[in-house]
């Protein structure tokens, strides 16, 4: 009796199989996405697993559970200092921007101005009630408890992505074996060797963003240090830290960085605290139009190997269409699919798709020597029948 399907059966099966995927994704976005996360995360952290491992000669599940141990103690510590403190700050500086914008009435919206003879009062544009009713609407206790329950709400897929990362660390290795083991046996090999391709995609990703935060916090805080704005050093390394988030993290760094000058002026330049929190802006949108338009695209272009114009067009597409988590990886995620794309073109063709990847021949060996002195579980199980 023939047990094989037939072509028929194949394809409609691989249909089937394709439209639950598709169902799967577009009903679960957010739990693909906090795994999407997670894999993410666990494979940053995962050489400093690998490394601790290998040279202390500790079990890994051990090393996992101290990396893990060691970062909620860092949030827990963070948290407990920095929390208790918002509703105090917020209160702070909405009073300190009410004296500002008080006393900037009285400096130039006192008296009337003139154009084309013709006088025009500016006093009644900021009325002194207005402000202070707006700067006691945000600083309501029921608002600020609002705003602390509004970005506690993902909590519990912060605690998924959390364990999901614990888990995937622990068992890298097994999940990697496990997802080859999937492949026909004339194909393994090619599996494997699409996985270091991909691998090594991702590791030049990550090293160039490396590359762009450190120049990024260089010149941020070099150009804060000379203009004299308070905490240069420390908006430098902010800046070359929250520049992994593309838009929104140096967008964060610029507003904090102008409400400091416009607030505390500048500690070399002889002006006003208005003109230098200019001067400070400026600054920051500058170094974010070099990064934007020339740096990054270039040095991801050198690092995955696609031209800038495309990297630079993902980027923006990205960010318009689906947000910084996108944005974030979809330069590694287009050197991925430029891999896959690149062997499925020369499969079809019948050509080696390897001919041109001389980086990976010593992996290739290692690989053959392997399978010469070791029998997978599928062969053995074959030769048993």
């Amino acid at each position: 009796m023939n047990k094989e399907w037939s072509t028929t059966t194949r394809y409609f099966v691989f249909a089937l199989v394709l439209a639950g995927c598709i169902w799967f994704i577009t009903a679960a976005q957010a739990l693909i996405g906090a795994i999407a996360i997670s894999a993410l995360l666990a494979y940053l952290l995962n050489p400093i697993v690998t490394l601790v491992n290998e040279r202390a000669r500790v079990a890994r599940s051990l090393v996992v559970f101290f990396v893990y141990l060691l970062s909620l103690a860092a949030i827990v510590t963070v948290t407990i200092i920095f929390i208790p403190a918002i509703p105090e700050q917020t209160a702070s500086f909405l009073g300190e921007m009410q004296t500002l914008m008080t006393q900037t009435q009285e400096d130039y919206l006192s008296e009337p101005i003139t154009i084309l003879n013709t006088e025009i009062s500016l006093d009644g544009l900021m009325p002194e009630a207005d402000l202070s009713e707006l700067v006691s609407s945000f600083i309501r206790a029921d608002i600020i408890v609002e705003l602390l329950q509004t970005s506690t709400t993902n909590l519990g897929w912060i605690a998924v992505v959390l364990v999901a990362t614990y888990y995937l660390l622990q068992d890298w290795g097994k999940l990697r074996e496990w997802l080859f083991s999937w492949a026909p046996d004339p194909f393994e090999s090619d599996f494997r060797r699409l996985y270091e391709e991909i691998k090594l995609v991702w590791n030049r990703y990550f090293r160039g963003q490396l590359r762009l935060s450190i120049i990024v916090g260089l010149l941020t805080g070099a150009g804060s240090l000379i203009l004299g704005l308070p905490g240069a050093l420390l908006f430098g390394v902010f800046a070359a830290i929250f520049d992994v988030l593309l838009s929104v993290g140096p967008a964060i760094i610029m507003v904090i960085a102008t409400l400091v000058a416009v607030l505390a002026g500048s500690n070399t330049l002889d002006v006003s605290n208005t003109l230098f929190a200019v001067i400070i802006l400026a600054l920051n949108l500058g170094i974010q139009g070099i990064e934007n338009i020339w740096l990054r695209p270039r040095i991801m272009s050198s690092s995955v190997r696609i031209h800038p114009a495309i990297i630079f067009i993902a980027i923006v597409g990205s960010l318009s269409l689906a947000g910084v988590l996108t944005a974030l990886i979809i330069v590694p995620v287009l050197g991925s699919i430029a891999v896959v794309s690149r062997y499925t073109y020369f499969k079809l063709f019948k050509m080696d798709p390897w001919a041109e990847s001389p980086h990976m021949a010593s992996h290739i060996i290692d690989e053959k020597a392997d399978k010469k002195t070791a029998v997978s579980p599928r062969k053995r199980a074959k030769s048993t029948k």
